[in-house]
């Protein structure tokens, strides 16, 4: 897979001239590379990014200096959904990665076949360490032990390629998947076992947060 780019003098509030010239503007860097502002083809990259995604190594030919790279940010009009700007990370062969890899769950739950309970998948995919070379293009989770409600797989039960490891910031216990009640069993509760539950948490408040890191453009 091959992608082409061309560097640009084009920055900040001006890149809307690229977008409007059908170029897409982005930036390549790395830990042997200054960032380099570049532009590529937006139909090119959609049509190659449906394919790599985040964890698939890919060759960037800047005009004639051919790298390898990875998607590691990318920006989208939300109205559109079509990209505005993209961030590729050139790497380094021999030095080791982290990098978001997707799962792919595979085989025949005997709880779902037979609606005993729900499949429950909280994460879409999981952060690992490893060579560039060893990067996997996804990790499957199989869910055939999955035969009553409870059964669960969390991240430390993934089995990984020899040289690939679960990232550190990543929680070993975290579930991956597991089988629920099916919804209409909770529909089914009584009055007075709701009413029990709300008196129990009330007063506790929950709160989410979920943090990005974008590289703004120079």
């Amino acid at each position: 897979m091959l992608l082409k780019a061309t560097k640009r003098e084009i920055t900040g509030k001006k890149v809307s001239q690229l977008r409007r010239a059908k170029k897409l503007p982005a930036v390549l860097y790395g830990p042997n590379r200054e960032s380099t502002n570049i532009t590529i083809d937006p139909l090119e990259f959609k049509k190659l990014f449906k394919d790599v995604g985040y964890s698939k190594l890919f060759d960037l030919d800047l005009e004639g200096d051919k790298v390898k790279v990875l998607v590691k940010d990318l920006q989208a009009n939300t109205l559109t959904d079509e990209f505005t700007h993209i961030d590729l990370y050139q790497v380094n062969m021999k030095k080791e990665i982290t990098a978001e890899i997707p799962l792919t769950f595979v085989g025949e739950s005997f709880a779902v076949k037979n609606n005993i309970g729900l499949l429950v998948h909280p994460l879409q995919s999981v952060s690992v360490t490893c060579l560039p070379s060893d990067l996997p293009a996804s990790l499957e989770v199989s869910i055939d032990g999955f035969n009553e409600i409870g059964d669960s797989i969390t991240v430390a039960d993934i089995k990984l390629p020899e040289g690939v490891e679960i990232a550190n910031d990543v929680a070993p216990d975290s579930p991956v998947a597991y089988i629920a009640a099916p919804q209409k069993t909770i529909e089914e509760e009584t009055p007075e076992e709701v009413a029990e539950e709300g008196e129990e948490t009330e007063g506790e408040e929950t709160k989410e947060g979920v943090s990005e890191e974008t590289k703004e453009e120079e």
